[in-house]
Formats: C-alpha cells, structure tokens, sequence
C-alpha cells in the first residue's frame, strides 16, 4: 500500500491546509451565529467522538484480531456492482477502512479485476495491523490519514479526501456511520462518497442496528449508564450509546443505532444525486445487525 510520502505528501500537505482553514472558518461562523444550542450539540458530540478515537487507539490490536472475516452483506453488494461493470478495472475509496478488511475481500472475490483506490482513516495501528496481509491489490491502494469526524465538523469532508470528484467506481463506509453523531454530518459523509464517485458508480454504506439484539441492546444500556456516570457525559440524544470493549476499563466508543425512519431521512436528503438500487438487512447470527444501502450516482 502507498503510505505518505513524495508526491503523496505535499498533497497530503495541500489538504491538510485546506481542511484547517475550513475548520476555523467553520469556528467562526458558529461563534458569529450566536447559535448556543447548536454549540452545545457540536461539543458534545466532538467530545463523545474523541473518546471513540481513543479506544481504536488503545484497542487497535485486540479489536483487529476480532475483524478479520468479511461481512455477510458484502456479498451481495458485490452481485449489484459486477451486474453493472462486468470486468472493468475497479477503482474504491473506502472511507474508515480500519484494518483493510473490505480491500481483501475484494482483492479475494475479484481475482480477475485490477484494483486500486484510495483507503481513509485516521487510526494508523488498525491500518497497519491490515497491512500485515497486504497483498498485491493492496498495493495499488493509496492511503490517507484523515480525521473524517475533524473534517466533518468544519464542513470541508469533501475537499479534505484526495480522491478526485467523480473519480471512483465505488466508494463505501462500513462500520462507521454509527459513530457519526449528528445528522447533518451523516448527510454530508453521504455527500461527499457520492460526490467522489462517476455517474452510474456505486456508493454502500452500512448502519449499524445493534438494538434488534437483545444481548447487545440490554448490554448498551448497562454500559452507557456506567460510561457516563464515569464520565459525566450528560443524557445522550434517542438511539445514542457508548459501548465497551471485552474486558478493557475506562474505555468506551459512541455508537448510534438506525431506526427506519432515520435511514429513510437521510436517502431522501441525497435522492437528488444518487437513486437507490438495493437495501437489505444482512450480518450477526440474526442476519439483521446491519441495514445496508446501495446508490447510484446520478
């Protein structure tokens, strides 16, 4: 995999430059507005973020150890993609790649197709633990180091990913849209994967429906009571929680739960730049822990 350097730094440079400029007239703005609220809302949720960034930072190689087969629904995302693009090269951005897992599942599933594309997080021990693997598909990925959470709060996510506008075939987020807290940030992560993809390319992204288990929903709850008293996180929005990790102390991840309506919000916020072409439940032993969508770029 093409890590930073060369070339590929000073874009990094030319980004990262442009991302804080965009963040601090971001700051501006919502001082300027006077919005208290809004304010309020925005800090806890950039607080609640940091504490899932440590945890992958503290967790990276336990939790890697535990993510390593793919997901059923990815299967099946994969029969919409080859009906549409036969053999043709298949260039992918997958936005909170974590440890490369998707990439290998493909690099598996499509022997005969030359991949390449660009894999984004901001979690570097995770992405190394995958790259222990790498195989020549992987090669020809290119990643970036992005704090997408960072980006999103400045309203900038879309100019902060190197991958050129409409440039990719495919671009996905697994695993990663629950631990976006606000909805209008979850609007624009969905924007900008659309926005980076070529009319009639692809774009899936899962949401994570942890409460339709009964052993994960009553233990999101133990765990969100104890997390905050630890905390002193105050009351989360409906559908919020923090979760643990196996038996780690002191640690804990935002994670949201998508209930239909909310799934439906946010693909009528993007239904003018991209149709939707498959939606269906798949992963966990229940086969429903995850809702996945698939768009087509318009």
């Amino acid at each position: 995999m093409e890590l930073r350097g060369g070339a590929n730094r000073e874009q990094a440079f030319a980004v990262a430059s442009s991302g804080a400029a965009c963040a601090a007239d971001a700051a501006e703005d919502l001082v300027a507005s006077g919005g208290a609220a809004k304010g309020a809302e925005e800090v806890l949720a950039l607080r609640l973020c940091a504490l899932t960034g440590e945890f992958y930072r503290a967790n990276a190689e336990s939790f890697s150890q535990t993510r390593q087969s793919p997901w059923q629904g990815w299967v099946r995302l994969l029969e919409v993609v080859e009906a549409a693009s036969g053999q043709e090269p298949l260039c992918v951005l997958d936005l909170a790649c974590g440890n490369l897992r998707f990439e290998r599942y493909l690099a598996g599933a499509l022997p005969n197709r030359m991949l390449s594309g660009y894999a984004v997080d901001n979690c570097d021990p995770l992405v190394e633990a995958g790259e222990r693997n790498e195989s020549d598909a992987l090669s020809r990925m290119s990643f970036q180091n992005l704090d997408a959470i960072e980006r999103l709060s400045a309203g900038c996510l879309r100019e902060a990913l190197e991958a050129p506008d409409a440039s990719c075939d495919l671009a996905v987020s697994f695993g990663f849209m629950h631990h976006v807290p606000l909805e209008r940030w979850r609007v624009e992560l969905l924007r900008a994967l659309i926005a980076k993809v070529r009319p009639g390319g692809f774009v899936a992204v899962s949401f994570w429906r942890f409460l339709n288990s009964d052993k994960l929903a009553r233990k999101a709850k133990e765990t969100t009571i104890r997390a905050r008293a630890e905390l002193g996180i105050p009351e989360l929005p409906p559908n919020d929680y923090l979760l643990g990790w196996q038996d780690t102390q002191g640690l804990y991840r935002y994670c949201h739960h998508f209930d239909e309506p909310e799934i439906e919000r946010l693909l009528a916020m993007v239904a003018d730049s991209a149709d939707l072409v498959s939606r269906f439940e798949a992963d966990g032993k229940t086969g429903n822990l995850n809702e996945y969508v698939v768009l087509r770029v318009k």
